[in-house]
């Protein structure tokens, strides 16, 4: 039974590093379409075609499965939930443009911090001291990674904070409905919502694209899908509180794609700060599974 255990918490870190390296080289491949076209009016086609391309798997996939009902299509919950998404998505991709990657998946990863602040305050929940000083030195890391006296990227860092802010607040949300739904039916929904909502960013100001641009997308749609497999993999094969902290190795991939692709170099400082928004993070989830929050 310990051998079974440890098995499948061995599998399910794996799907959660997985899931990071494919969602990775997915933003790797929309962060490429916006620095050749260096305009970010483009977005909304961009995501609209790859939303096509997924949510269509997505769809195809959950067919067979016998899983689409009209209970999730109507679901005003999980739209509120794409809602979220497709805002959060708009400030994601906007510092992707202009942040490299490091900074920007640093930023990023504040959520698991935000989530513990966001529950203290609009869910009335308990939150102690230890993690409270967790959620302190979260914000001094970032401090360190945005560095307010240098401003390297001017005020770009400001895009990844906001999408952080609107992830922690659809996770939050999502906690009241989940345990109602299969974890693909909401990725579907919310795939859906975000389609939709670029779809009318791609009619102010449609672009012609050629093969090459498209094969892109289409190869960003196989990979964010991949992302969304294996994210659902690791959550039905162990306890969530097991595979969150392997969130963070999104981090290392994208310093790695930033370098090796985009000539993006970490400087010490960022280091320093990711480390702390990641130590601080990983104690808010072990703190969290000790007292019974997470499972």
């Amino acid at each position: 039974m310990l051998f079974k255990s440890k098995n499948e918490a061995f599998l399910g870190i794996s799907y959660m590093v997985l899931c990071m390296i494919f969602l990775s080289i997915n933003d790797a491949f929309i962060k490429y379409i916006l620095l050749t076209y260096k305009d970010i009016t483009i977005l909304g086609e961009i995501i609209f075609f790859r939303g096509v391309c997924s949510t269509a798997i997505l769809a195809l996939y959950l067919w067979y499965s016998k899983k689409i009902t009209v209970k999730i299509l109507t679901s005003k919950s999980l739209h509120f939930r794409g809602l979220l998404e497709s805002i959060a998505a708009i400030f994601f991709f906007l510092g992707l443009m202009y942040l490299p990657f490091g900074e920007l998946y640093s930023l990023m990863n504040l959520s698991p911090i935000l989530i513990t602040a966001s529950g203290a305050f609009l869910l009335g929940e308990k939150v102690g001291w230890r993690r409270w000083t967790a959620v302190i030195c979260g914000f001094i890391g970032v401090m360190i990674v945005i560095q307010p006296h240098n401003l390297k990227f001017g005020l770009a860092f400001i895009y990844p904070l906001i999408a952080a802010v609107f992830v922690a607040q659809r996770d939050t949300f999502t906690r009241k409905f989940l345990d109602k739904f299969d974890s693909l039916q909401v990725v579907l929904v919310t795939s859906f919502s975000v389609t939709f909502f670029f779809g009318f960013g791609m009619f102010f100001n449609y672009q012609p694209i050629n093969i090459e641009i498209f094969l892109c997308i289409f190869l960003s749609a196989i990979f964010v899908n991949l992302g969304y497999l294996f994210s659902v993999l690791a959550i039905k094969t162990t306890n969530i509180s097991t595979t969150s902290p392997f969130r963070y190795t999104i981090i290392i991939w994208g310093i790695i794609l930033g370098y090796s692709i985009f000539d993006e170099m970490p400087s010490i400082t960022m280091m320093l700060g990711t480390l702390i928004i990641i130590a601080s993070g990983m104690f808010i989830i072990i703190r969290e599974k000790q007292i019974g929050i997470t499972k």
